[in-house]
């Protein structure tokens, strides 16, 4: 730290060393943010090479010794370089100690585990979360609580303490005969679902389970997501099951807090009426639980989703405003810093606290109290040290993709966009100020002067006709707009190429509109986050002073909000507007980085420099979209790979040739309460981690949820030339699906047994339905599109959910049509269904290899074990997705070679 001071010193005026000695080697001025890139390095390190921690100990202390030697046995301007040179050294092996330590602190599990089996349990705890989500239906309403539960009671057993945190919702739900009787009056209503309050203890009946992830490469990692907020298992309750214990448990510091938010909430309800009540709680205090899933798809299309979370862009515009307020009451900038820095602090703890929060707070205590005791405000410096603070306490947040997006933003802001509106826009904005005084023009540049000059003399006939005032408020007013449009433009799109590389490997998303739907957006952002505040702040003064201010205020922040939804809606509207695409290749991310850092070295350099850098910048960002990773595939093999997407079916086959087919998408059959698309969420990822853009075909088996639910999203993202299907029992999801596909220009070809056709060297057969069959509610599992897949000799039955009656059908028709119904590969129909697998079918099909796909304790209990017996009774090797996640099988000349990732 001695060198670090010293460098610091040796980098500002007043220094001890002269500037004559600092010209010969001089530390840079921003000693904190190179010492924080060697200490990401050494996380790096630790994650991708690992090493003793001894000998990053022994490192660490080594170049601690070789800086404290430097500036005792040579202090002069060169012993500094080096002193600092050795203390920025050191980082890179105490942030790989650093984290070795953190990794080798292995926490017990949650007693709470062990009761996570699937078997009503009895809880007694106290609340730490509670939310009101957006209700479907007046009938359906349901709230997400965290429970600290303090014992577990089996049903016949003791209660027995345990610890851990169990999430929770807890519903009011109707039957079709409840709500009859509710509206014949025979029955009363049920009671409204309360919001329950943090602390208070409740004891309730629920099935708790474990979370689970879905196991494809390049998929959410679901369950440390949850392990990083303290949940343990998951579980569902009715509001019946639920009963309220007295007394009260938990921090009295977060009890006074959820009190102090819901009442902000609660009044943020009455300021403003549906649909703006939800946008507002999600904007002013980061509660989402009644924005419209519309609403946050139109967000998350323009490129403007950051809006509807409390993130650090809030808090920055509540401290700006708070100062700025300050001032214009006459309030002492001590004083006014000492102020906003409390009150944002206030302000931040009613939030969620989340990473964002915790991050901004972080770096405007750090400029604030730099400012107080004068010293020198470098933005690298204040970034530096918010990120060091955070990773010193969690290095593995290094690799959180909320980590990432924040400070390449906010090191964009500091490293790029600052220095260059130093050259450009701030001459320009410091020569339009008291115009009208001669005496400024001494004190600016010549070509500053110049500018001030050519104004007043536009300004002087003008001043004629409609006042002195007037006329230099009509000529400086447009260079003013000008310096702010160019300002906020500049600021936009380094922000947005800055995080494409993230986007694009976190979301796979690159939205074309971001640019202009943010630059609309940002300063209504500026004028609404304030006025929203002033209106609740002002609903809490005596009514009948203040209830015109706040209705005041209500409208101003809502005329806002109207203009950030115009822009939201118009730029995210669009088709083409929200680009989806593949992993990039290794080379454009090497690409992107190098640029970056190129970049960060030029911004203070010539010009010519600077231009050329951000040329390449802009360059190297187009490459991550026009370069994805190569996809692989095995030119000699047909692939067939089951995806793990829970209680459904999805499969990829993947022809020698390299063209694709996707059957079947999986989905939610209950989606209710559940925000998940797995054609979004599961199958998509898993495409993009793959490499591939478009598919050249998808297909589904039948219209069951469980197989078409994510199929839109599916042809939303990937562009399909073509979709197979078969006659299906109708429902309202198929004709969405079939409107989807017409919307998006994808061929509709409907397939019956009988067909056959080669897809790339690939020989399929459509062995049912036949066209006649009868699409009735009873019958609709057996209309599932079965197809015959061949290649090099071997064969691949994929079976849909067909069930016993159309397996005897199918061992039928092809017994006189003299066709063979063996195949190497079978797909276990319905899941493994005991409905399906007959043993005249097995017989008949005679598969060496079987696959499942199941979900992980569904609640069908798929596969049954009569049919897994069936299956090993006629040795079949059979590979379960609830068991292995993934499972690829590749067929060739020698037959068929199964893959499990490990």
């Amino acid at each position: 730290m001695r060198a670090m001071a010293a460098a610091e010193a040796n980098a500002n005026p007043g220094a001890v060393v002269s500037a004559d000695n600092a010209s010969q080697g001089r530390p840079p001025a921003c000693p904190l943010f190179a010492a924080t890139l060697f200490f990401c390095g050494g996380i790096l390190l630790q994650h991708y090479c690992y090493k003793p921690p001894g000998l990053y100990l022994l490192c660490a202390l080594g170049f601690a010794i070789c800086s404290a030697a430097a500036l005792r046995w040579a202090p002069t301007p060169r012993g500094v370089l080096l002193a600092y040179s050795a203390a920025v050294l050191a980082f890179l092996p105490a942030g790989a100690l650093l984290a070795a330590a953190h990794q080798a602190h292995h926490p017990p599990p949650p007693s709470l585990l062990a009761y996570s089996g699937g078997e009503e349990v009895t809880l007694t705890g106290y609340v730490t979360r509670s939310t009101l989500l957006r209700a479907e239906t007046e009938t359906d309403r349901h709230e997400s609580l965290d429970l600290a539960v303090e014992s577990a009671q089996r049903d016949g057993e003791p209660a027995r303490a345990v610890t851990g945190t169990a999430r929770l919702n807890v519903y009011v739900s109707t039957s079709a005969r409840e709500r009859r009787e509710q509206a014949e009056g025979l029955r009363e209503a049920p009671a409204e679902l309360p919001l329950f309050a943090y602390g208070q203890r409740l004891r309730l009946r629920a099935k708790l389970h474990p979370p689970v992830n879905f196991r494809n490469p390049g998929n959410f990692d679901y369950v440390g997501w949850l392990r990083r907020q303290g949940v343990a298992v998951l579980g569902s309750v009715k509001s019946t099951e639920v009963e309220a214990l007295p007394g009260w448990s938990g921090s009295r510091v977060q009890r006074l807090r959820w009190q102090v938010r819901q009442s902000v909430l609660e009044r943020v309800a009455q300021l403003w009426q549906p649909p703006y009540t939800g946008l507002f709680q999600a904007m002013v205090l980061g509660e989402r639980g009644l924005v419209e899933h519309e609403q946050r798809l139109a967000f998350q299309r323009s490129g403007t989703y950051h809006l509807l979370v409390v993130s650090g862009m809030n808090v920055a515009v509540f401290a700006v405003f708070l100062l700025w307020l300050a001032r214009r009451l006459g309030v002492r900038q001590e004083y006014a810093m000492l102020a906003a820095l409390v009150l944002t602090l206030g302000y931040a703890s009613l939030t969620d606290l989340g990473a964002p929060i915790l991050r901004s707070v972080l770096m405007i205590v750090a400029y604030e109290l730099g400012s107080l005791f004068y010293r020198g405000r470098a933005p690298l410096n204040t970034v530096a040290l918010a990120a060091l603070a955070l990773l010193v306490a969690d290095p593995a947040s290094l690799f959180d993709p909320s980590f990432q997006l924040t400070f390449a933003a906010v090191m964009t802001i500091a490293g790029l966009v600052l220095p260059l509106m130093e050259r450009t826009t701030l001459p320009l904005r410091e020569a339009v100020v008291e115009v009208a005084n001669p005496g400024r023009d001494a004190d600016l540049s010549p070509r500053q002067a110049q500018l001030r000059l050519d104004l007043r003399m536009l300004a002087e006939p003008l001043g004629r006709l409609v006042g002195r005032r007037a006329a230099e408020w009509l000529v400086v007013q447009p260079v003013r707009f000008a310096v702010a449009f160019g300002e906020l433009f500049l600021l936009s799109a380094l922000m947005q190429i800055a995080v494409t590389l993230p986007n694009v490997w976190y979301f796979h998303r690159v939205t074309a509109h971001a640019l202009w739907a943010n630059m609309a957006a940002l300063p209504l952002v500026g004028v609404l986050m304030p006025s929203a505040m002033l209106a609740v702040a002002c609903s809490y003064l005596w009514h009948w002073i203040a209830a015109p201010l706040a209705v005041g205020f209500a409208q101003i922040a809502q005329w806002s909000l109207q203009g950030i939804l115009l822009a939201v809606h118009w730029t995210g509207g669009s088709q083409l507007a929200d680009r989806r695409v593949a992993m990039p290749a290794a080379i454009a991310m090497a690409a992107v980085v190098l640029c970056y850092a190129l970049s960060l070295m030029a911004a203070r350099r010539r010009k010519t420099m600077v231009v050329a850098a951000l040329a390449l910048l802009v360059a190297s960002a187009w490459l991550l979209v026009a370069r994805p990773r190569g996809f692989a595939y095995r030119p000699h093999q047909l692939e067939i790979t089951a995806i793990d997407i829970g209680q459904g079916d999805s499969f990829l086959l993947v022809t020698p040739g390299g063209r694709t087919l996707l059957l079947d998408s999986g989905g939610l059959l209950w989606p209710r309460h559940s925000n998940l698309d797995i054609g979004e969420d599961v199958v998509s990822p898993y495409l993009w981690s793959r490499g591939l853009g478009r598919l050249d075909a998808v297909a589904f088996s039948h219209s069951d949820a469980d197989h078409i639910g994510g199929m839109t999203a599916v042809m939303r993202n990937f562009r399909p030339r073509e979709l197979w299907y078969a006659r299906s029992y109708p429902s309202d999801s198929l004709e969405s699906l079939l409107a989807s596909a017409d919307r998006l220009g994808v061929r509709r070809i409907e397939r019956h047994r009988g067909e056959e056709f080669d897809f790339d060297g690939v020989h399929i057969a459509v062995l049912g339905p036949p066209a006649d069959w009868p699409l009735t509610k009873s019958k609709k599992n057996d209309a599932s599109m079965v197809l015959h897949v061949s290649y090099a000799g071997h064969t691949a039955l994929l079976t849909g959910d067909i069930e016993k009656r159309m397996e005897k059908l199918l061992v039928q028709m092809t017994a006189e049509d003299g066709e063979p119904l063996h195949a190497d590969l079978l797909k276990v129909p319905h899941h493994g269904s005991n409905t399906s697998s007959s043993e005249l079918f097995l017989d008949a099909v005679r598969p060496g290899y079987a696959i499942v796909s199941s979900g992980i304790r569904n609640r069908y209990r798929h596969p049954r074990p009569e049919v897994i017996e069936r299956l090993a009774g006629r040795r079949i090797r059979t590979y379960r997705t609830d068991w292995f996640g993934p499972v690829t099988f590749y067929l060739d000349a020698e037959g068929v070679h199964p893959w499990v990732a490990r």
